[in-house]
C-alpha cells in the first residue's frame, strides 16, 4: 500500500512504529538497519524532525566508528612498527654483546697465555731458589763429611804409629790402645752417619717447604684471577643490563616488555635489587644528561624546549640541584658559559659599571656592581662570587684593585675567596704592568677602553 493512500492517523502510526525500531537499532548499534528504516520513515514523513535527529545522530555515531577503525589500525600498524624496531634494536643489542662476549674471549684466552707464562716464570724462580737451598745443604753435608774422614784417616794413621810403638812396649798395650782407636773410629763412623741423615731431613723439609710455598702462591695467584675475573664479569654484566635498559627506554618499549625483558636478563646476570635500582638511576641520569646536552647544542633553549625538559626532569625524578648541577657540567663541556655565576664588577666610574653589567647580564642572571671594594666587600661575604672584576685605580682614599687582590689572595676575607678569579681593568697598557698583574696570579688584565666582545671573551675563559 502507498504511503499516500494512508491515513494521517495510519501514516503517524506506521513512523512512530519505525522511529521505535530506529531507536532500538541504535542502542544495538545496527547504524544501516536504522538508516533504512529512516528512509522508510521519510516515505511516509519527509519532513519528520525526530528522523532527521536520529539520521544525524546515526552518522555522527558511523563517523565515529570510521575513525575509530582508522585509529585501530593506525595504532597497530604503529604498534607493529615499534614492535618491528624494537626487535631490530634489540636483536643488534645482543648481537654486540655476542660479539662482544667473543672478543672477550679471545682476550681472555690472550691473558691466561701471559698468564701462565708468568706462572711458570714463577714456579721456576722458586724452583732456582729451592734448588740453590738444597744445593747449600748439600754442599755443607759434604764438607761435614770431608772433615770427619780426614779425622779418620789421622786417627787411623795415629793407630798404625801407636801399633808399631806398641810392638815394643807389649802386647797389651797395643790392644787397650787399639780398643780405643776402634772405639772412636766407631764414634766417628756413627757421627757421619747422624750428619748424613740429619742433612736428609733437612733435606726433605727444605723440599716440602718450597713445595709448600709454589703451591700457596698458585693458589693466591689463581684466586686473585677468579676474582679479578669475576670483577670484570659483574662490570660487564651490569654494562650490558643498563645499556638494555637505556635502550628500551629511548625506544619507549612498553612498560610490561621493559619489566618482562629486564626480569630476564636480572636473572640471567645475578642482578640484585639494589644493583637494579643504581643501574634504574644512573640510566635515568645519564638520559637526562643526553637531553640536557641535546638542548643546548642547539644554542638558547625555547620556552618549549624549556617545558620538555621540566617534564623530563619530573618523569626521571631529577632534584633542582642536580638539575643546576648537570647542566653546568654539561654546559661546560660545550664550552658555554654558565648563566648562574655570580659576578662582581668594581669600577668608580658610573658609565663603565653600566656597560659592564648591560653586556654581562645577556648571559649571567647575576652581576653586582659597586664603585669600590669596600662598597662590594659586604655582597662579597654575602655569598662567594665566581668571579672578581675590578679597576685597579678606584680613587683617591680607598683601597685599590691590587691591594683588594692581595688582601684576597692573603685570606684576609675569608679562605672561601682565595680562589675567586680576579680580573684587573685598567687604562694602563704598560707592558711590564700586565706581566706583573699576571704574576701575581690574576686570571686576566682587560686594558680600557674595552668591546663588547674582549670582555666577554675574557669572562668566558675566566670561568673557564
Amino acid at each position: 500500500m502507498s504511503a499516500m493512500t494512508l491515513s494521517s492517523e495510519d501514516r503517524n502510526t506506521r513512523v512512530s512504529a519505525l522511529l521505535r525500531q530506529v531507536d532500538d537499532d541504535v542502542r544495538a548499534k545496527k547504524l544501516d538497519d536504522a538508516l533504512d528504516r529512516i528512509r522508510k520513515v521519510y516515505e511516509f514523513d519527509i519532513k519528520n524532525i525526530y528522523a532527521r535527529a536520529y539520521e544525524e545522530r546515526i552518522l555522527v555515531m558511523m563517523m565515529e566508528k570510521e575513525r575509530e577503525v582508522v585509529m585501530r589500525e593506525a595504532k597497530q600498524q604503529a604498534d607493529a612498527h615499534v614492535d618491528q624496531e624494537v626487535k631490530r634494536r634489540l636483536n643488534e643489542f645482543y648481537k654486540q654483546q655476542e660479539h662482544e662476549s667473543q672478543k672477550r674471549k679471545q682476550e681472555e684466552k690472550a691473558e691466561q697465555v701471559l698468564e701462565e707464562r708468568a706462572r711458570q716464570a714463577s714456579v721456576h724462580e722458586v724452583q732456582e731458589v729451592a734448588f740453590k737451598d738444597i744445593t747449600a745443604i748439600e754442599k755443607e753435608t759434604a764438607r761435614k763429611i770431608e772433615e770427619l774422614e780426614r779425622k779418620l784417616i789421622a786417627q787411623i794413621q795415629q793407630a798404625g804409629s801407636g801399633i808399631s810403638g806398641g810392638m815394643t812396649a807389649g802386647g797389651d798395650l797395643y790392644r787397650a790402645d787399639h780398643e780405643v782407636k776402634l772405639q772412636q773410629y766407631i764414634t766417628a763412623e756413627g757421627e757421619r752417619k747422624k750428619i748424613q741423615d740429619e742433612a736428609f731431613l733437612k733435606l726433605k723439609e727444605e723440599q716440602k717447604r718450597a713445595h709448600d710455598e709454589l703451591v700457596h702462591q698458585m693458589e693466591e695467584e689463581r684466586n686473585t684471577l677468579l676474582e679479578r675475573e669475576r670483577e670484570k664479569t659483574q662490570q660487564r654484566e651490569l654494562d650490558s643490563y643498563r645499556t638494555l635498559m637505556k635502550l628500551m627506554m629511548q625506544l619507549a618499549v612498553p612498560s610490561e616488555m621493559q619489566a618482562s625483558l629486564l626480569q630476564s636478563l636480572k636473572i640471567s646476570f645475578s642482578i640484585s635489587d639494589s644493583e637494579h635500582r643504581e643501574s634504574e638511576r644512573a640510566v635515568q641520569v645519564s638520559a637526562y644528561i643526553d637531553a640536557v646536552r641535546k638542548l643546548w647544542q642547539g644554542g638558547t633553549p625555547s620556552e618549549e624546549d624549556v617545558v620538555h625538559l621540566k617534564n623530563l626532569q619530573q618523569f626521571f625524578k631529577i632534584s633542582d640541584d642536580e638539575h643546576a648541577s648537570l647542566t653546568k657540567q654539561v654546559k661546560k663541556e660545550l664550552g658555554l658559559p654558565d648563566e648562574t655565576a655570580v659576578i662582581i664588577v668594581i669600577d668608580d666610574d658610573p658609565s663603565i659599571r653600566k656597560y659592564v653589567d648591560h653586556i654581562l647580564k645577556k648571559t649571567y642572571k647575576t652581576v653586582i656592581t659597586a664603585a669600590t671594594a669596600e662598597a662590594a666587600l659586604p655582597e662579597i661575604q654575602k655569598v662567594t662570587p665566581s668571579l672578581i672584576i675590578s679597576d685597579v685605580n678606584l680613587g683617591v682614599g680607598v683601597m685599590s684593585g691590587f691591594t683588594f687582590y692581595e688582601k684576597i689572595t692573603a685570606g684576609t676575607y675569608g679562605e672561601d675567596l682565595k680562589s675567586v678569579p680576579y680580573v684587573l681593568m685598567s687604562s694602563l697598557e704598560d707592558e711590564f704592568f700586565v706581566r706583573s698583574a699576571k704574576q701575581m696570579g690574576v686570571k686576566a688584565y682587560l686594558a680600557k677602553p674595552f668591546t663588547r666582545e674582549s670582555i666577554e671573551s675574557t669572562v668566558k675563559n675566566a670561568l673557564a
